[in-house]
Parts: C-alpha cells; structure tokens; sequence
C-alpha cells in the first residue's frame, strides 16, 4: 500500500512468455519497480523512460530520457508510435505499462489511445493524480471505450488522499457487449 509496489496480473503467464516486454515511464530515478520485475521474471525486456537523465542499475533495464506525449511538447516528447518505431517494437506485444508522469497521464492516454489497437499494451499500471472531475471521468471512460478493465486500485497513502494507484487489463471486446434489452428468458 501507498506509493510503493504495483499489482501485475496473472505473472505466471508472463513468466511463460519469452519475449516479454516491459515500458515503465515516470522512474523519477527510483528503479524498484523495474529491480523486481527483473528479479520475478529475468527474461523479461525492460524500458524505462524519463524527463531527466537516470541510469537504471545494470543488467536491469534499459534507460530512455523521452517525454511521453504527441511529439509536439518541447521537452523531447514522442508520441506512442515513434517510440515503438524508434525501438524496434512495432511487431512486438507491450505486456506492461507501468506509468507515473505527475498528472500527464490525462493528456497521454488521449494520445495512446489513438494509436492502432494491435500496439496496445496488455496491462497499464498508472498512478491517477487529482484533476478536474470531467477529466477523470473521461480518462476512466477512455480507458473503457478500448476494453480496459480495472483489476485493482489503492490510494497512495504517501501522496495524500486524492491519489490513486489503478491496475488495468485489457479484455476482449466481447466483454464489453452489452445483453440485448429485449431478451427474454426461455
């Protein structure tokens, strides 16, 4: 609890993979997410990204000092698919997302959103920092709208009380589905 570990689903099947994939954006030079999941599953393909230069612990990771965004903003900023190109990850199955960008996840996610469903990570693992309600209940329907489902939430106890840390999986389509309305039972 608080602003420490993150839920992952279902490991086991990762374990499984062997090219499991991994982005973490957000490090804010604190590696323990990426140390563990090195330690869980060693075959597993780490990137972290960042703002500011860090340099992940060796044998862990691999360092990216980008911004996350359209590729638009000034600070070095590249949208979801320039990274996946730039990295060589365009036929390749992102199984983790785990992202802290300090409230930019609402502006983000408009823009991963956008990009072709077959790039979409597995699992996001994002810390929702306070907004204005419009933008959260958007951020939550957007999510919805490309079959993501919640399997855990927590507050960050450390951050204060309007700072959730969310843990979502994408589902099939079907899902989502809703019964008919006129269906009657036989």
């Amino acid at each position: 609890m608080g602003d420490g570990g993150k839920w992952v689903c279902d490991p086991h099947r990762l374990k499984a993979r062997p090219n499991c994939l991994i982005y973490s954006a957000g490090s804010n030079g604190d590696f323990g997410f990426e140390v563990h999941m090195k330690k869980v599953m060693p075959h597993c393909e780490i990137h972290t990204f960042d703002q500011r230069r860090y340099t992940c612990p060796q044998n862990v990771c691999i360092f990216h000092q980008i911004t996350f965004g359209n590729g638009t903003h000034p600070n070095n900023s590249k949208s979801w698919a320039t990274i996946l190109e730039e990295l060589g990850h365009t036929q390749r199955k992102i199984d983790v997302l785990k992202i802290d960008i300090e409230g930019g996840e609402y502006s983000f996610f408009s823009f991963l959103m956008q990009s072709s469903t077959k790039s979409l990570p597995q699992q996001i693992l994002v810390e929702v920092h306070p907004n204005k309600p419009n933008n959260i209940h958007a951020f939550f329907e957007l999510l919805r709208k490309h079959h993501y489902a919640i399997f855990n939430k927590e507050p960050n106890l450390i951050a204060g009380s309007q700072f959730f840390e969310y843990a979502f999986f994408k589902l099939n389509s079907e899902f989502f589905k809703a019964l008919p309305t006129n269906a009657t039972k036989k």
